[in-house]
């Protein structure tokens, strides 16, 4: 009952109605425009910071100019009063375009990161993997944990996702996922969280020393967050069964049972 119970809370909490079912290749598809659409929008926010530092040169030289005439004129040359008014006219035209190209390479920044926030949601890492590392998997999730505990979640997310699809067998890949549901909740991002401490359940929970009894009772800390007890409540009650003997079953009954003197219906 409780496990059929797990399922249905979980799925309701993490996934919107709106998704629907969706396969491999229609999410390698959508993947693969947005990491299209993410390249086009750097290439644009390049050209735009390089139009830029040009602009700002130009700008620099134009002041330069202006300084050197003014002076001369302040020193009794009255017929470069109108070289002085052009450059003035120059240094006003080329700081509007200063704050085009300002306006411009936010706007882009913003497209970025709304972009790789998407990909992130999808599962898909969204930065890169630092030189040297990629193949050592000690060194990744270290560098995971890390990340973790400094709230770099999209780091974190990157390495972990990177970790698990090199090293698949890896005895270390339920924690690696668990760390990867851990950023998520760091951010107070609850129903992506429950998706990602699922998954340790669903893939790990035979598997040895993986922290699925952690993963569930994140899971019920997700469903407090979410003001509904009640699941948290279906979730200690399914964990204490799941692993009656662990650390985590004794937290899950005690928590259990404080929660059934505050929450109706459970």
């Amino acid at each position: 009952m409780y496990r059929r119970l797990l399922s249905v809370l979980v799925i309701s909490a993490a996934v919107p109605a709106s998704i629907g079912c969706v396969t491999t290749t229609q999410f390698n598809a959508t993947i693969n425009v947005m990491e299209e659409r993410l390249q086009t929008i750097e290439k644009e926010k390049r050209e735009l910071a390089l139009l830029q530092a040009k602009d700002r040169e130009r700008m620099e030289s134009v002041r330069q100019k202006l300084d050197a005439a003014t002076e001369n004129l302040q020193r009794g040359g009255a017929n470069l009063g109108a070289d002085v008014d052009a450059l003035k006219q120059d240094v006003a035209r080329l700081k509007g375009a200063d704050e085009e190209y300002g306006w411009g390479l936010a706007k882009t920044q913003e497209d970025i990161e709304a972009i790789k926030k998407g990909m992130d949601g999808l599962g898909a890492p969204v930065i890169a993997i630092p030189a040297g590392i990629e193949k050592d998997r000690e060194a990744m999730l270290t560098a995971a944990r890390e990340a973790v505990g400094k709230g770099d979640g999209p780091l974190a997310r990157g390495l972990l996702r990177r970790f698990l699809e090199t090293f698949p067998e890896e005895p270390r890949a339920g924690e690696a996922q668990f760390l990867v549901g851990e950023s998520f909740f760091k951010e107070g991002k609850w129903g992506q969280a429950v998706k990602e401490f699922q998954r340790v359940h669903d893939r790990y929970k035979d598997a040895k020393d993986a922290p699925v009894g952690k993963a569930l009772l994140r899971i019920a800390d997700c469903m407090l967050k979410q003001n509904d007890c009640r699941k948290a409540g279906g979730v200690y009650q399914y964990l204490s069964e799941l692993l009656k003997k662990s650390s985590e079953a004794t937290t899950a009954k005690a928590a259990l049972n404080k929660l059934k003197k505050t929450c109706k219906g459970l």
